[in-house]
Parts: C-alpha cells; structure tokens; sequence
C-alpha cells in the first residue's frame, strides 16, 4: 500500500466467525444467522482490499460454511506471517429492541473483562465457542471461558502489537460509526477484553462487532446483500485509514520506543505450538513467541527484550544458572528471527 512508512501491510487474514455446527448469534425467528452474515462480510471486505491493493494478499480461516477451532483462527495468522488479523462478527443480546444499537470493536486485553457488566458478556459468549470443539477441556487446560481473567496464561501480544491493534481498531470503530450501522447516539467505542481467537495473534488484530441481531434496526441492514456490502465498505475505510496512519502512529511509534532489531533470550523451541497448560508458559507468562516456518523446530519461545546484544547476553547468563541452562540470544525484527550479529 502506497502513502505510508515503515514495514509494508503485505498480508491480512480475515476470519469470520464462527461456522458449521456453531451458528452464532440467531435472530429472534430463528432464520438469520450469524456465521451466514460474518461469511458474507468478510468476502466482500476482502474483495475490496483485492481489487484496490492488488500487492496485499488475503487470506480467511474458512470461506465456506465450517467450525474452525478458535486458537486455530489466530494460529493460522501467525503461522501465515500476516501483518494483520480481522475477525468479523454480529452482537447480540437477550432482550429484543426496535432502535439501532450499532457496532464496537475489540482488541486483546485482560483488564477490563473484569467487569460483570454488557462487555463482560460479549467476552464470555466469544470464548464459549470453545465448547463445541472436541477435548476443549484438555486443549485449553488452565483457561476458563466463563473468566476470560484466566486468558493471561497464553497471551503472547505484546506492548508494540497491542497499540497498533488499537490504532486499527480505532480506526475500523469510527469508520463503522458512520454507517450504514451507525447505531445510536452513544457509541458503544472501542474495548479490551480476553478473546481466545485474538490471543493466539502474534500481529495487530482486532474483533469487530457490525451490529446487534436483537436489534430489528440493526437486523433490516445486517439481513440484505446489500447491507453487508455496505458494512464490509466501511470496514475496507477504516483499513485504509490504518494503513495511512500506520507510519505515524504505528510503527514509529514502536521504533521510538525500542529500536527495531531485540535481542531476546530463547528458552524453548518446538516443532508445535505448545498448549496454554504448559507449564513453562504457566511459570512465566511473559514468554514470547517467534515462528520460523522454514525450521522443524519452528516454535520459539524466548524471554527478555533488549535493545543490544551485551543487555541480552547478561539476562542469559542468569537464566543459565537457574531454569534454563540451554537458553542463547537470538535477534528480532519486527516479529522474524534475524542474524544476531
């Protein structure tokens, strides 16, 4: 994409949600179905970004009428190398209403999901979709999807990745807000919360909401080919407006703050993606992880972020003679393994 610095957004993952034996939200009829209308939206999103930046590609975790385990969905990002993930989804809640009531977005956070408030619930509901994958219990051991609190023992976003989550999810929020689901007059804003799908992202990633199927104002737009066309247009908005701020507020921001190769200390590596139970990313939850597609053991697991070799070497020496007498340095930029000269 043209008219911005720093690294280039070269591919993007879409990801409607839910799918298969998992419908989603459903109107009070019965008949409108979520996956249905997050499918929908998400092509024609993705159409959008494909006829007008031929040079970024995009990429969904499922374009037909299939469950896709959640860690899947943002492993799938990771494992791609994507500089972006977007899921798409439609709100819901128990009470029906004629007014419209609109979208909010969602970006990775544990903070706020302690609120027993309409937040809280949106955050359950998401997660609760674990329940209908096989051996949810052992797969997810250690998270409890009825407390998203519990996500922090498998969170590998990081400060730089979560700002430009906001940046993009910002920008997606006020885009929306201006229709054609622009909801009521009080904007239902952009949230943290602990979302499985967003916690296994290892770049910007962002949970969209359009709309509300309770809501038969919401639902008149949300029910037409033509309402999701438009709702996928002012999502394509909001993208661009990302792309055009990504040099200012993203990127450099992050090179202000550190420079853009880290030195980090490896501690683990292997040929799968570890599990949330295990217990080394249970002991310490500040592990990051490095993907290397092009390794057997392409899973690294590192501790520690600094901004030169010598800082790195010492916090290695110390992790040597304690819990991991293996540990060496490796160098990162922007989320790859580099040389560590």
């Amino acid at each position: 994409a043209q008219g911005f610095s720093g690294p280039a957004v070269r591919k993007v993952v879409i990801d409607p949600g839910h799918g298969g034996h998992d419908p989603g939200a459903l109107s009070p009829d019965r008949k409108l179905r979520e996956k249905d209308i997050n499918l929908s939206v998400a092509k024609h999103l993705g159409a959008e970004i494909n006829k007008k930046y031929p040079g970024i590609e995009v990429l969904y975790t499922r374009t037909k009428d299939v469950a896709v385990d959640l860690d899947r969905r943002g492993m799938l990002a990771t494992e791609e190398d994507a500089d972006l993930f977007i899921s798409i989804h439609v709100n819901s809640a128990k009470k029906a209403t004629s007014t419209p009531v609109g979208p909010e977005t969602w970006v990775f956070g544990g903070d706020r999901s302690r609120r027993k408030d309409d937040s809280y619930n949106v955050v359950l509901k998401e997660n609760e979709v674990i329940k209908f994958e096989e051996n949810y219990k052992a797969k997810y051991e250690g998270f409890d999807p009825d407390n998203p609190q519990s996500m922090i023992v498998f969170n590998f976003q990081k400060d730089a990745i979560m700002r430009q989550s906001r940046i993009l999810g910002s920008c997606i929020q006020q885009s929306l807000r201006q229709g054609p689901l622009r909801g009521n007059q009080k904007d239902r804003g952009m949230k943290e919360g602990g979302f499985v799908v967003l916690a296994y992202c290892s770049m910007p990633a962002v949970l969209v909401e359009m709309g509300f199927l309770n809501s038969s104002a919401d639902r008149k737009i949300l029910s037409t080919e033509n309402g999701r066309r438009n709702i996928a247009r002012q999502l394509m908005i909001g993208f661009e407006e990302y792309l055009e701020s990504y040099g200012q507020n993203g990127i450099a921001a992050v090179q202000t703050d550190m420079p853009e190769t880290q030195y980090r200390v490896q501690i683990l590596s292997s040929r799968e993606a570890l599990p949330a139970s295990n217990e080394t990313l249970k002991a310490f939850p500040g592990t990051q992880l490095v993907i290397c597609n092009d390794q057997i053991y392409k899973y690294k697991y590192t501790l520690g972020n600094f901004p030169n070799k010598e800082e790195a070497q010492q916090y290695c020496n110390k992790l040597r003679k304690s819990d991991f007498p293996d540990a060496f340095v490796i160098a990162v930029k922007y989320g790859k393994l580099v040389p560590a000269n």
